[in-house]
C-alpha cells in the first residue's frame, strides 16, 4: 500500500460527471489525492461513490468556477485538508450552440465566465499552493481551439482564450517549475454531450461517430502531464481526438448537410437557445 499523506494531490473541476470524473479517476489509479468539485452537490455524492476511495484520499467540495469567493473558500479548504497541491485541472466547461449574430451578450458573458474566467480564478487561487510544490495545470480545452466548427461561436472563442491564457501561464511561471497545458479532446460520449445533441438534432448520439474518445482516455492524458516526462512539457496543446484536427471531420462522424443547420443557422440556433 502506498503512503497515503505522499500521494500528490489534485483539484479537478466539474468532476461530478462526464471528462472530469474520468480525470478524477484516471489520477486516483495514478495514486493521486483527489479533490472533485461541482457546482451540483448531489454530482459529487454519486461522483464520491463512484470513485469508491478512502476518506484520506478524497474529499468533495461545491465550487462555481466563475466566483473568486468560491474558488478562495475551496482552495482554504483544500490546504487544511491535505496541506497543499500539486495539480490543478480545469475542466469545467459548457458548449452552447450560436453564431456571431444569434449569440447575444448573456450567453457570451456565461460561456467566458464558465470556460475562461473560471480557469483564470482558479489558477490566480491555486498558483501560491503550486509554486510551493512546482506543480502542473492542464486545461481541458478543445479540438475546436484550433480549427473552428460553424455555430459555435462563443464556445469557440473562449476555448481560443483558453489555449492563449495556457501559453501564457506557462511563460510567466516556467522559472518557478510550474507547468501549463491543455489537453484538447474531440467528440467525447459524456451525460451532458448526450442531452445537448438530443437538443440540437441528434436523440441517437453518439450513433454514427466513429474513433469516439472517452472520458478516462482524457484523464489518462492528464496523468501524462504528471509524469517526469510529461513535467518538461509546458504551453503545449494536446490533442486527444483520434485525428480530428488534421482530418477536420472527414469520415470520422455522421453530420447529414441537412442537420447542418442546427449549428449555423442563426434563425434555428436562436430558436434552441
Amino acid at each position: 500500500m502506498p503512503d497515503v499523506s505522499a500521494m500528490p494531490v489534485a483539484i479537478i473541476t466539474g468532476s461530478g460527471q462526464g471528462i472530469g470524473l474520468g480525470i478524477a479517476q484516471a489520477l486516483a489509479h495514478a495514486n493521486h489525492r483527489i479533490v472533485l468539485t461541482d457546482r451540483e452537490p448531489d454530482r459529487l455524492v454519486s461522483a464520491q461513490k463512484t470513485l469508491d476511495l478512502p476518506p484520506e484520499q478524497v474529499i468533495a467540495l461545491p465550487l462555481e468556477v466563475s466566483d473568486a469567493a468560491s474558488w478562495a473558500s475551496a482552495i482554504a479548504e483544500v490546504e487544511r485538508h491535505f496541506g497543499g497541491l500539486n495539480l490543478l485541472v480545469n475542466s469545467a466547461g459548457i458548449s452552447p450552440r450560436g453564431t456571431a449574430e444569434s449569440t447575444d451578450e448573456a450567453l457570451w458573458y456565461q460561456t467566458l465566465d464558465v470556460n475562461l474566467k473560471g480557469p483564470w480564478l482558479g489558477i490566480k487561487t491555486c498558483l501560491p499552493l503550486l509554486k510551493k510544490s512546482r506543480g502542473a495545470i492542464v486545461n481541458i480545452g478543445t479540438t475546436r481551439a484550433t480549427r473552428p466548427m460553424p455555430g459555435l461561436f462563443s464556445y469557440i472563442c473562449s476555448k481560443a482564450g483558453l489555449l492563449g491564457l495556457t501559453q501564457q501561464v506557462a511563460v510567466e511561471y516556467i522559472s518557478q517549475g510550474v507547468t501549463c497545458n491543455m489537453v484538447a479532446p474531440g467528440w467525447v460520449d459524456t451525460p451532458g454531450e448526450r442531452i445537448l445533441q438530443a437538443k440540437h438534432g441528434r436523440p441517437d448520439f453518439p450513433n454514427g461517430v466513429r474513433n469516439l474518445t472517452t472520458s478516462e482516455e482524457i484523464g489518462e492524458a492528464v496523468v501524462f502531464f504528471t509524469t517526469s516526462v510529461g513535467r518538461k512539457i509546458t504551453g503545449q496543446m494536446l490533442y486527444v481526438d483520434s485525428g480530428m484536427h488534421v482530418a477536420d471531420d472527414a469520415g470520422m462522424i455522421y453530420l447529414p448537410e441537412n442537420a447542418r443547420g442546427r449549428y449555423h443557422d442563426p434563425e434555428v440556433a436562436q430558436r434552441d437557445q
